[in-house]
Parts: structure tokens; C-alpha cells; sequence
């Protein structure tokens, strides 16, 4: 499939995939940006939705020369309107899970169903061992130790068991090796909600799948505990012997969850009537 580019009226130039028919599936990538992300569960996934996935600002394909403030749901709002699409369903993992999260908080009246893999959550108090490795790395990127910082992601304990797996971590390492940094570089720049949205999950009214890895860090796995109390409809995957990225790791089990998810007719809305 051909990226299309679309430029939103911020000024910011998007690589976009569009695949498939049907009610609208839109996939947000984590830190590292790359729409690739989704490789494992994309011919699936677009082959069952309209789907679209597409590199955040500045990331991969997409260019970014502006130097403001900005939020990547007000970007995700800008690029359905481009789209043409009112309402989605919207499956993010990782920091792509908390975007999916500030979308549905932000723009309540555009989302139909939510996906969350892993997430992370606008207003988290990180334990010191994230915010130490967080730190390393936007200190080396900043001052232009790319490199560096590309090697201190690799060896984040966030991926312990898929650089485990020779074929994940060879995947791993490449992609990183390709990666700008934007994430780190722009983190200062994205405007933080008013209010945290950890302290706002009970207001998400719309059907949420959650999917975890049973061995995430425990900063994730927190985040998920507190998900799963605080909002009303949520349906919880946890699979056993899996860290991080469920849908490198678990690929088919991942699918399995959304698929069943999405399929699921008991669930009211707005793709269902």
C-alpha cells in the first residue's frame, strides 16, 4: 500500500496508510513514531476495517518544521478530518496508548471503541527507575548523542523479553537504529493536559480493550491495574510470559483479542448503530 501525505492546517506533513473497508480502525504507533510498528497485525487487521496507521509528527515519513507547542490528539483529530472520518475506533500501544487515551478524553464525540496495548497515561507519577532512564536518554539526545541515546532504548528494560527472542530483537534493534529521536527530542514541547488524565479514567464511557503483557514493568502494569478499576466498560487480555509489545510478542493472540473485540455485537456503538 502507498502512504499518502497529508498536510494539516499546523503545518505538519503526515505519511498516512488507508487499507481496507468498513467502519474505521485507526493505529497509533509509541515513542519510536514508525507506523511500522503494526507490521505484525496490519494485513489482519486492515482486511477486517478501513484501517489507518500513520508515523506521528516528525517521525518516520512524516515532517514536522514547526517549533511550537503541540498535542498528538489534536494532530489525530486534524488527521480524521483530512479523512473524512467522524468517529473511529482507536488502538494505540504504549505512549501510541496514551495518545488513543487523550484522544477519547479530549474529543469524547469522535470515538467509538478504544484499543489499548501497554499503555502509558498522561499524568503518571513514573517511579525513579523510569524517570532515571527517561532522563539518560533526552539528556543524550539533546545534546546530539544519537547514537547514544538509540543505545540506552535498546537496552530500556521495557524490552527485556523481546530482546530475549533473536528475531524480535534483531526487528528491535534495527528499528531503533532508524529512529530520529523525535520522541525525546519533542517530549518538552507536547502540551500536558490541564487536567492529569490519570485523575480523569472514569469519565471514558466508550468500550475499551486492554492488553497486556504479564511481565511489562511495573510502572505498565499499575497503569493497567488502575485502568481496569476506574473504567466502567473495559475488557482486560493479559497474556502470560509476555512483556511489552504484545503484538510483536503474541502477534496472533493480539489479533485474536481486537478481532473478538471489534466483533463483538453485545457492545453498543456507534459502528453497530
Amino acid at each position: 500500500m502507498v502512504a499518502r501525505r497529508i498536510t494539516t492546517a499546523a503545518g505538519v506533513d503526515f505519511s498516512v496508510e488507508v487499507e481496507g473497508v468498513g467502519a474505521p480502525l485507526v493505529l497509533v504507533a509509541g515513542a519510536g513514531g514508525n507506523r511500522s510498528t503494526w507490521d505484525p497485525v496490519w494485513p489482519q487487521l486492515s482486511s477486517i476495517r478501513r484501517s489507518v496507521r500513520y508515523d506521528l509528527r516528525g517521525c518516520g515519513a512524516s515532517t514536522d518544521r514547526t517549533t511550537g507547542a503541540f498535542r498528538h490528539a489534536d494532530d489525530l483529530a486534524a488527521l480524521l478530518d483530512h479523512l473524512g472520518i467522524e468517529r473511529a475506533t482507536v488502538a494505540g500501544v504504549s505512549m501510541g496508548g496514551r495518545i488513543a487515551l487523550d484522544f477519547a478524553l479530549d474529543h469524547p464525540g469522535r470515538i467509538d471503541r478504544l484499543v489499548l496495548i501497554s499503555p502509558n497515561v498522561a499524568g503518571w507519577d513514573w517511579s525513579p527507575e523510569w524517570e532515571h532512564h527517561w532522563r539518560q536518554l533526552t539528556t543524550a539526545a539533546h545534546e546530539g548523542m544519537l547514537d547514544r541515546a538509540r543505545d540506552l532504548w535498546w537496552r530500556h528494560p521495557l524490552f527485556a523479553t523481546a530482546r530475549r527472542d533473536p528475531t524480535l530483537a534483531a526487528r528491535l534493534r534495527a528499528d531503533i537504529a532508524a529512529d530520529n529521536c523525535r520522541a525525546w527530542l519533542d517530549a518538552d514541547r507536547e502540551t500536558p493536559p490541564q487536567q492529569p488524565h490519570v485523575e480523569r479514567l472514569a469519565e471514558l464511557t466508550v468500550p475499551v480493550l486492554l492488553i497486556t503483557g504479564s511481565d511489562d514493568l511495573n510502572d505498565l502494569r499499575v497503569i493497567a491495574e488502575i485502568l481496569t478499576a476506574m473504567v466502567a466498560d473495559l475488557r482486560r487480555v493479559d497474556l502470560t510470559d509476555t512483556g511489552h509489545l504484545t503484538h510483536w510478542e503474541r502477534p496472533a493472540d493480539t489479533i485474536h483479542a481486537i478481532v473478538t473485540f471489534l466483533s463483538d455485537t453485545d457492545i453498543r456503538s456507534a459502528d453497530s448503530g
